[in-house]
């Protein structure tokens, strides 16, 4: 059975990992560059996951063992409920970088269960490319600079432009390994 609501949080070890290991270590060693190739190395990973599956397959709920960084209450969603969050949450990182690049307090609260499917829909796989797209056209735009305004992650810390476009690889890395738990999932219940 699985437990906790949205934005519950993750077990205390994982938080820790995350905020004094995982964050520190990508602001020393990753560039505006690195980070924007790696979302697109993950993104493109898993637009090829989820066209070899059917829409069917895609709208199936299935419960995956705990995975790292993964908020118990989200271990039940359908493939097509983790590409709705990653376009919910993508679309709104880039309005949190576009407006911390022009040193913008970005207005809008950032909460865990703003950014949770709304429900689970056929076509999201279209939405994620569509999404891909304009993040590609967003960043090529992007000044690469960093900026002196923040916006609080509501678990981890201030987060810079710099920061977000970041958390963008770590988090759809993080999801991408969510899809293949569900795709395994579905695998072993067929």
């Amino acid at each position: 059975m699985v437990k906790g609501k949205p934005g519950g949080g993750l077990p205390r070890g994982e938080f820790l990992v995350i905020r004094m290991l995982l964050i520190p270590a990508v602001r020393i060693f990753f560039t505006w560059h690195i980070s924007f190739w790696l979302f697109t190395r993950e993104t493109r990973r898993i637009i090829e996951l989820l066209e070899t599956l059917s829409e069917e397959e895609r709208l199936r709920h299935v419960i995956i063992d705990k995975t790292f960084a993964i908020e118990d209450h989200s271990r039940q969603f359908s493939l097509n409920m983790v590409i709705e969050h990653l376009c919910i949450t993508g679309r709104k990182v880039s309005d949190i970088i576009a407006s911390l690049s022009d040193e913008k307090y970005y207005e809008e609260a950032v909460s865990i269960e703003g950014v949770k499917p709304f429900a689970n829909r056929s076509g999201t796989l279209n939405d994620f490319k569509t999404f891909f797209g304009e993040y590609e056209r967003f960043f090529a735009q992007l000044p690469k600079k960093q900026s002196n305004m923040t916006k609080p992650h509501p678990w981890f810390r201030s987060f810079n432009n710099f920061d977000w476009n970041a958390f963008m690889y770590m988090h759809t890395f993080i999801h991408r390994r969510q899809i293949q738990a569900i795709i395994k999932a579905l695998q072993e219940n067929r």
